[in-house]
């Protein structure tokens, strides 16, 4: 009985182990979204939902500061191409209009299913604040994950259901009205 016991808590502390480096990775690179393991946790009720949430926003934020920093450093080899093929004024454009919305654009790329490795990467290509980036991660990752968690874990399949249905769809309205607005 006792060996069971601890068997489960191994599993279990192994299962937290691999969505938190999930997190970290998609966060980064990994093209499958940290849902496709934090929805089925949280149903399961082996785990509190909160601290899945908690631990997937922590490790994703985390994973965005190294993609931040590998825009840093990629920044390096790429600039002397940007003045080389007379595109610095273009560029300082495009960084002006990142600096002026990115935090708008980092937000909605950091709760809806947006690439929100390619945002980050790009904050750290544009040189974003770093404190601000890790703030609008925090809080849009953590809205995501403690929304996809706690209604997993609260409505389980049902809802579901309709979350994978139309919540590409209201992502993408979110982001149109922004445009039109901007415009």
């Amino acid at each position: 009985m006792m060996y069971n016991y601890l068997r489960d808590k191994l599993l279990l502390f192994k299962s937290k182990k691999i969505l938190g480096f999930l997190s970290f990775i998609e966060s980064i690179f990994f093209p499958i979204p940290t849902d496709v393991l934090l929805i089925p946790m949280s149903m399961s009720k082996s785990y509190k939902w909160i601290d899945l949430a908690f631990l997937t926003t922590v490790t994703s934020v985390l994973g965005g500061v190294v993609g931040y920093f590998l825009g840093v450093f990629l920044f390096n080899e790429i600039n002397p191409y940007i003045i080389e093929y007379g595109y610095l004024e273009e560029f300082n454009q495009s960084k002006n209009l990142f600096i002026e919305y990115g935090v708008i654009i980092l937000f909605i790329s950091s709760f809806t299913p947006l690439p929100y490795k390619i945002f980050v990467i790009t904050a750290g290509l544009l040189s974003l604040n770093i404190f601000l980036f890790i703030l609008v991660s925090l809080i849009g990752r953590g809205m995501r994950f403690f929304l996809v968690a706690y209604i997993a874990e609260r409505y389980g399949d049902p809802i579901l259901y309709y979350l994978n249905k139309y919540f590409l769809w209201l992502s993408f309205v979110i982001l149109l009205l922004f445009v039109i607005i901007k415009l």
